[in-house]
């Protein structure tokens, strides 16, 4: 993990390419070792994660959209998916990828229902533009990965998935 982490340091930014790799290695030591997520088994309600998915939808749309308009309309399509008839503010995080540290209690917390309504919702922000960047692919598999639940199946085209925009740095 040291060496990881200093190679990701080395330049100074944080890629989504780098921050997935380094918390699904941090992850998989950690429950190897210990047998448990490293914030317990607690069990939240989707009412009570509510911030929390809107901090990991935010940072999913921001992360996979070259515009801030197209970023905020991918996350109110998957928020209205998760959250129905409920609008919530789109508030992409200053700190990045960095943010989705604060959400892995609480979402790996949900029941398996819930989870599957939050990968939907997910699946509905990467698409949303007709396109999947690498980016979002990326996080996308961090994400089911860190909330214990299947990587869903994404259809796309050849040619629907495109490099992110500015290399991918968040």
């Amino acid at each position: 993990m040291g060496s990881v982490n200093a190679l990701i340091q080395a330049d100074g930014r944080l890629s989504v390419s780098e921050y997935c790799l380094s918390r699904l290695l941090h992850e998989e030591l950690y429950e190897a070792a210990n047998r448990r997520p490293p914030w317990g088994r607690k069990r939240y309600s989707l009412s009570a994660s509510r911030a929390a998915a809107a901090t990991l939808l935010a940072t999913l749309a921001h992360a996979g959209h070259e515009s801030a308009a197209e970023a905020e309309a991918a996350f109110h399509a998957g928020t209205a998916r998760l959250f129905s008839g409920q609008r919530l503010a789109y508030q992409p995080p200053s700190e990045g990828v960095r943010a989705l540290e604060s959400v892995w209690p609480p979402l790996d917390g949900l029941n398996p229902a819930d989870k599957q309504l939050l990968v939907e919702a997910m699946v509905t922000v990467i698409s949303h533009a007709g396109e999947i960047r690498v980016a979002e692919l990326e996080l996308l598999r961090t994400i089911c990965a860190m909330l214990h639940c299947p990587l869903p199946p994404v259809a796309h085209q050849p040619g629907d998935v495109r490099p992110s925009p500015g290399g991918a740095h968040s």
